[in-house]
């Protein structure tokens, strides 16, 4: 009796240790642009719902709009991708999605076949360490060690001797479910590329451009067993180039011969570098000499759309096993799109346009000094602090708390502890998404004639 007791209370004992470890690792998952949130969000979709599965470096998760091709084509697409990775293990990363999807169509862009450094793919290491432990694992652990042991193999299967490291790393973002960062592995950049960048790249001699050159006979080979897989599972296979501005002969000598090696297969090889029909803009189109900013992304997606749909994909807007898809590109729209166009309103009249477009939102406006203040909810007053009166008022914004504060002179608001003030001579707006869980935008203006009368604030 005492020996079952005792199993009983091992047993126990290790299965809280295990709920701990779980727990710890979800914790510290690396949710950097050298993280493994691409694998871990991928985990998460529902079997066989990914229609196109794009796989290759950050050329892809910066250049393809996984929410715009939704939204306007009702594709569903997937962008398994990590910094500078290598062919191998977008093979693997290839071997391991096949387990659970069966896309209609595999995208791969070629940017990173070119390099030639014995390290090359280091910072995609992190990606493969958040794979799940199996054979497939063990071989793409195998593959990247290679070229020395830069991956101790043992903890890198079991993933937890590698995530642990980052407690000291950790921040609010941490406790927080932030798995939809990448909205299905898209990463957008609103920046533009520097007017100096643009002219080192310029005056490119472009001599023995047109020449035939070569890869590493690893890369090849690889290359090779990546084309045959989807040859063996008889899924199409297209080989792309997102624009870039850095070119160079080793890239594109490279890139020739990559081109006889999908003609050797059959396999269409789509380079967006030289179709005038993508329209690129490099000033406008870029955020540095390799990427695409968002605005190139739209571009860029609506390039590709149009060949993609030579391949028969199906719409899936309207189709509730793909909800999956419309709800992320519902939080690309409050989390980014909206952000962005409330940064960009110059004055308070376009600020109040912006707002009045917005839905599920909280909004507070108030006026230093005086005191007053009004808070919104979709476009309703919900709450009006007169000049001159003292409150203090609490709403529940779901995974917030919004405080409003008045003295008689002054007036306050506060997002889970934190003041919003930026102005105190003037009129100041907060305002809180709720589908993006946070604040988006917020501004101050020193003058308010133009916001009152509109109609939004009275």
């Amino acid at each position: 009796m005492k020996k079952v007791k005792k199993f009983s209370g091992c047993v126990f004992l290790f299965g809280i240790l295990f709920a701990v470890m779980l727990s710890l690792n979800k914790m510290t998952l690396n949710r950097t642009s050298q993280g493994c949130i691409q694998l871990h969000d991928f985990y998460q979709l529902q079997d066989h719902t990914v229609d196109a599965l794009f796989i290759g470096s950050s050329h892809v998760y910066y250049s393809v709009n996984t929410c715009m091709l939704y939204d306007d084509y009702g594709i569903a697409g997937y962008l398994l991708a990590s910094p500078g990775q290598p062919v191998w293990i977008s093979y693997y990363f290839l071997e391991e999605a096949l387990k659970t999807q069966s896309p209609k169509l595999v995208v791969f862009d070629v940017c990173t076949l070119y390099q030639k450094a014995a390290d090359v793919g280091a910072s995609s290491w992190p990606s493969l360490i958040s794979m799940k432990p199996s054979v497939t694992k063990w071989n793409a652990i195998r593959a990247v060690n290679r070229e020395g042991k830069q991956l101790d193999a043992v903890g890198a299967f079991f993933s937890f001797p590698y995530y642990h490291t980052r407690y000291d790393e950790l921040t609010r973002q941490d406790f927080y479910n932030t798995k939809r960062v990448r909205y299905n592995g898209y990463k957008p950049d609103f920046t533009r590329i520097s007017k100096e960048e643009i002219k080192e790249w310029e005056q490119v001699d472009r001599t023995g451009f047109e020449a035939i050159g070569t890869i590493t006979r690893r890369t090849e080979t690889y290359l090779r067993r990546l084309i045959e897989l989807c040859r063996d599972r008889k899924i199409p296979l297209l080989l792309v180039n997102a624009p870039y501005v850095n070119h160079t002969l080793e890239k594109q000598q490279a890139y020739n011969y990559i081109w006889t090696i999908a003609a050797e297969y059959g396999v269409p090889f789509l380079d967006a570098n030289y179709d005038s029909r993508i329209c690129i803009d490099q000033e406008q189109d870029f955020f540095e000499p390799s990427h695409l900013n968002y605005k190139g992304s739209l571009k860029y997606s609506e390039y590709l759309a149009d060949t993609l749909g030579r391949y028969g994909l199906p719409d899936r807007r309207g189709d509730a096993r793909y909800r999956h898809w419309e709800e992320v590109s519902t939080l690309f729209a409050h989390r980014e799109t909206n952000r962005r166009a409330l940064k960009s309103a110059d004055t308070p009249g376009e600020y109040v346009k912006v707002l009045e477009r917005l839905t599920h939102c909280v909004i507070t406006a108030f006026w230093n000094p005086g005191g007053e203040i009004l808070v919104y909810e979709d476009g309703k007053c919900i709450f009006a602090g007169a000049k001159g009166q003292a409150y203090v008022k609490h709403f529940d914004l779901g995974n917030a708390d919004l405080v409003v504060k008045g003295n008689g002179k002054t007036a306050q608001a506060l997002v889970d502890q934190k003041e919003y003030l930026y102005t105190g001579q003037g009129l100041n707006i907060v305002v809180y998404d709720k589908v993006a869980k946070r604040v988006i935008g917020g501004a101050g203006f020193e003058e308010d004639e133009v916001i009152r009368g509109t109609g939004f604030i009275s």
